[in-house]
């Protein structure tokens, strides 16, 4: 599918250097690789020539992945869509990319939407398999691009309810790393910086409600964080919780500013 993105000039300059300017490193280089191509006034021009300001930068490449999943008719909850992007409420267990030994995935239920199996979509803030909530998924390479890096871009907060009574607020600053021949992740010094807020909506003797945002993005970091401090989430029997028919945890709030009309974006939704 052939995509088309324009610009305009507002100072003199190298093509190279302009495009290098308004589009990030690596949507850059994919560009150069495959063979886009870069009108300038509707004629192409070589990358190191100058523009000048006023100028009509169009650029028109292919933006198609070829998907090897097949669609699922598994209902979609869409909160929200134009023409670059998609808010949908990601339910529990189920995965957001596909594996073979779980060909079912957020991934095909958006490409079933679309009815396209062609689409080069973004999971923009993929969420595990046992956790609920709001995930934000770019059509295509462009406009994921505009919202990267994730952390800088996307305010997201979750809930989750907890094992034991967490009376005051705070925040967990514990690097986390893999644990060998396992999927699970540990707090280890040699780990990657994580850094978890975390505040008290409600408690009981038994189980208490948090809401928490992140400040890095590591692989169950929430998960890992809450079981080190001795209050893993309920129904997460990978860290310690304890049975339940899922895991309490819900991203419960996404926003974004977008990056086409500089409009502020927010979505809510309640948890279980």
């Amino acid at each position: 599918m052939k995509q088309d993105i324009y610009f305009k000039v507002e100072k003199e300059e190298s093509l190279s250097l302009f495009l290098k300017e308004k589009l990030t490193r690596k949507f850059y280089r994919n560009l150069k690789g495959k063979n886009a191509i870069v009108l300038v006034n509707d004629e192409e021009r070589e990358y190191y020539k100058k523009v000048e300001v006023g100028d009509v930068i169009h650029i028109i490449y292919d933006d198609y992945k070829e998907s090897n999943w097949d669609f699922v008719e598994v209902p979609l909850e869409i909160l929200y869509e134009d023409e670059h992007y998609l808010v949908v409420n990601k339910e529990h267990n189920i995965l957001s990319i596909p594996t073979k030994s779980e060909p079912v995935s957020l991934y095909q239920q958006v490409l079933t939407h679309l009815n396209d199996k062609f689409a080069h979509i973004s999971l923009l803030n993929r969420l595990d398999k046992e956790t609920s909530g709001l995930v934000l998924i770019a059509k295509d390479r462009y406009s994921a691009s505009l919202l990267q890096p994730v952390k800088e871009h996307i305010i997201r907060k979750y809930e989750a309810l907890v094992e034991g009574t967490i009376t005051n607020d705070g925040t967990i600053d514990s690097p986390i790393g893999k644990c060998d021949d396992s999927k699970m992740r540990k707090i280890c010094e040699n780990g990657k910086s994580a850094i978890t807020h975390f505040k008290v909506l409600c408690y009981n003797e038994e189980r208490t409600k948090l809401s928490l945002t992140l400040e890095t993005g590591r692989t169950h970091q929430i998960r890992v964080h809450l079981a080190s401090i001795g209050h893993p989430i309920v129904g997460d029997s990978l860290y310690g919780g304890q049975p339940y028919s899922h895991m309490c945890l819900t991203s419960v709030f996404l926003s974004y500013v977008d990056p086409y009309t500089n409009e502020l974006k927010e979505f809510m939704i309640k948890s279980d």
